[in-house]
């Protein structure tokens, strides 16, 4: 049993992608903002903390064996019995405690070596958290010298309370900015694809057989694309175009045989020569209409074919026709020049065109292969000359020898097969070809021009 898979859409692809990074940077940037915002906050305690312990021992003295205590504070809070701010000094087994410690349940303060410093931050004690700076020092006089610990702590209610709020505004920021956010990329997308919603619009009007080509309007990242299917569906419509007057052409051309055949055989004295001259007469009508719907023509996606290479086996090709005449064959080909379609079409256009040249020049032909660029178009095109020093085409005579190959009851023998066939090849390629005169050698030159 075939298992069916949905596909998602691709808009939908892009917004949940999208949507989902989105959501995880501004949480990374939460998270990193929240952490910045803490470890700042508590760098400010430190600071804070630590000139107050400076404050304090910088007003304090020593008189012999006994301190002198600071009489004024560097904070009114250390003035302020529970104020949530407090100081205390061991020395030995002796404590000096600020005001603000009146009352108050404090942890032990545990000495310090002299000169060192311990930032506890927090301390957990009776259920509150608390902030303390401790550092040891040693006061000098005359009579001697006292170590001694001094201690500021803080209640750590207020920071964790600022922090709370700081989290609640920055989730409140982050939610609201997520949703703006995620709305303009919603809008932003709708608007960006619109675009490929026409484009399948018009392929479903072009699956349903309506006349359609595609704008030039769309943005400039589906332009290429729609001028290939353009391109694309020109090349198609002109093929069918194409077969179908060959078709028309095919039955309109062997009317007049059959017609003529059907009347014979009503005799009672059957011409067999008569017949026999119309069954090949149908012969080479089919099989010049067949060439003509077999040619490939103009196609958008199709890998190029290096035009030396097939150049070089149709004239050693034709000298091997024409080992006696010692024609001579000069060719100038541009580095990289490419075909860009069926290389049979290509080995009949220049095959018949060197054939007319080998056949009607006194001894020397000239090939020339330039690549043509045009703008907004990858591939390059094609100009190709070839040339002979031969008698030449009139003037009045090139305009019938360009028409296309036989139509009604014209007969498709002779010489006019082989250029019809390479004037329905290029026009299929919606190329044109030119007769004119060669400029150096003085026949006649013929200038096929295949754009890219």
């Amino acid at each position: 049993m075939a298992s069916v898979t949905q596909s998602v859409s691709l808009t939908k692809r892009v917004l949940v992608t999208s949507s989902v990074a989105l959501l995880l940077a501004l949480t990374v940037i939460g998270v990193v903002m929240h952490q910045a915002f803490k470890e700042k906050t508590l760098h400010l305690v430190k600071e804070r903390l630590e000139s107050y312990v400076l404050a304090i021992i910088s007003n304090t003295e020593v008189d012999g064996d006994t301190l002198i205590f600071p009489e004024y504070l560097p904070t009114p809070r250390l003035e302020q019995p529970g104020s949530g701010m407090y100081a205390q000094m061991t020395v030995g087994d002796q404590t000096w405690e600020s005001p603000s410690v009146l009352g108050q349940e404090l942890p032990a303060v545990i000495p310090v070596e002299v000169n060192a410093k311990f930032f506890d931050a927090p301390i957990e004690y009776q259920g509150e958290l608390l902030f303390r700076m401790r550092q040891g020092f040693t006061l000098v006089d005359d009579s001697g010298s006292i170590e001694l610990t001094l201690a500021v702590t803080e209640n750590a209610g207020s920071f964790y309370k600022e922090l709370s709020e700081f989290e609640e505004n920055l989730l409140t920021w982050l939610v609201s900015i997520s949703s703006l956010l995620v709305c303009v990329q919603w809008i932003i997308m709708y608007w960006a694809t619109k675009p490929l919603k026409r484009l399948m619009a018009d392929l479903l009007r072009l699956e349903k057989g309506d006349e359609l080509i595609f704008s030039e309007d769309y943005p400039s990242e589906l332009r290429g694309l729609t001028t290939s299917l353009n391109r694309l569906i020109e090349n198609e419509r002109r093929n069918l175009s194409r077969q179908r007057r060959t078709l028309g052409d095919l039955a309109h051309s062997l009317k007049t045989p059959l017609a003529v055949i059907h009347s014979e055989l009503d005799n009672s004295g059957v011409d067999k020569e008569l017949i026999k001259q119309q069954i090949m007469n149908m012969d080479e009508i089919v099989a010049y209409q067949l060439k003509r719907a077999a040619v490939a023509g103009h196609r958008t996606f199709v890998t190029g074919v290096p035009v030396i290479d097939v150049l070089d086996k149709i004239i050693k090709t034709l000298k091997k026709i024409h080992p006696n005449r010692n024609i001579k064959v000069y060719t100038q080909i541009a580095p990289g020049a490419e075909f860009y379609g069926e290389k049979g079409d290509l080995m009949e256009v220049l095959g018949n065109l060197l054939e007319n040249a080998f056949k009607w020049c006194d001894q020397n032909i000239d090939v020339l292969v330039k690549t043509l660029y045009m703008e907004g178009r990858k591939r390059t095109g094609l100009v190709i000359e070839i040339g002979d020093d031969g008698p030449g085409i009139p003037a009045n005579k090139r305009a019938n020898l360009l028409q296309r190959g036989v139509r009604g009851d014209e007969q498709v023998k002779g010489h006019g097969i082989g250029l019809s066939i390479v004037t329905d090849i290029i026009e299929s390629y919606q190329g044109s070809l030119e007769i004119k005169t060669h400029q150096v050698l003085h026949g006649a030159c013929f200038k096929v021009i295949l754009p890219p």
